[in-house]
């Protein structure tokens, strides 16, 4: 499955990243899913994200969300609501800077459910 994540709000915030995104991306990797970061600030923010966030080497790709990518949009992970469901997927609450947010592991958790 190819599994969206934003960037902004949802894997930085304030030029800090939400904990656990190396795990949680890695994770889903090892449950055979592509990962995809995108933002509306354009593919060139989505991979300076990936190299800042540690994750180059398992993220597939970085778009902007204003052109459809490549390749299918399976699954989105946006704090955002209407834009994470309106492309099927979890809204994730936006990362406030609190050091100890588990939220990505709720993403982990609703793809293995989905996995079957």
């Amino acid at each position: 499955m190819n599994v969206f994540f934003d960037v902004q709000g949802t894997l930085i915030s304030g030029g800090r990243p939400r904990p656990l995104v190396r795990e949680a991306l890695s994770k889903l990797s090892e449950m055979d899913h592509h990962i995809y970061l995108w933002s509306s600030a354009g593919s060139g923010y989505a991979r300076a994200a990936a190299e800042f966030l540690g994750v180059k080497d398992i993220v597939f790709g970085c778009f902007g969300k204003s052109i459809p990518p490549p390749v299918s949009v399976d699954f989105v992970v946006d704090d955002q609501p209407d834009f994470a469901e309106s492309h099927g997927g979890y809204a994730i609450p936006p990362f406030d800077g609190d050091p100890n947010d588990e939220e990505l592991w709720k993403v982990v958790e609703k793809l293995r459910v989905k996995a079957g």
